[in-house]
């Protein structure tokens, strides 16, 4: 009898480990897809950010991973509202806006958003990073054509897993 209890105690270890019934929750998606909103100028939060300027913009970002066995992620980002005909950075960062933590990626890896002369700006690019989902991540537009420091970001976008 002690011999059946034991055997019946290792196959019910045995099917939650193999079913993940022991692993902890995790906050992130089944997808892998993360998005956010750029603050606008009206955000209070956003005073904080970059030189005042009578337009800073707003937009979208949507995150996705290539899945093709490398770290890649493919990033849509939309801008409306910007001042025309700049040349602007962005880049993807751990924490939130506003945390000085560091860059997912080299900088040069992100392209750069150009504006048209209506203020919108559109940039599809896949960036050798991915996202983990127990972790959070912000994104930055800059008013500069190069990331540099808190001083030149022109909004920022807290990114959600899907």
């Amino acid at each position: 009898m002690l011999r059946l209890g034991t055997l019946v105690s290792l196959v019910v270890l045995a099917a939650c480990a193999s079913s993940g019934g022991t692993r902890p929750a995790t906050r992130g998606s089944v997808s892998g897809r993360w998005s956010g909103s750029f603050r606008s100028s009206g955000s209070a939060s956003s005073a904080t950010f970059g030189p005042a300027m009578p337009n800073r913009g707003s937009g979208t970002i949507s995150l996705r991973p290539l899945g093709s066995g490398v770290p890649a992620t493919h990033v849509e980002i939309s801008i409306r509202d910007a001042a025309p005909s700049m040349s602007l950075a962005w880049a993807v960062f751990g924490g939130n806006c506003g945390s000085p933590a560091p860059i997912v990626a080299g900088q040069n890896q992100f392209p750069v958003i150009s504006v048209s002369s209506s203020g919108e700006g559109h940039v599809v690019a896949d960036v050798s990073f991915a996202l983990d989902p127990k972790s959070d991540y912000h994104a930055n537009v800059y008013f500069t054509p190069r990331v540099n420091d808190m001083n030149d970001i022109m909004m920022c976008a807290n990114l959600t897993p899907e």
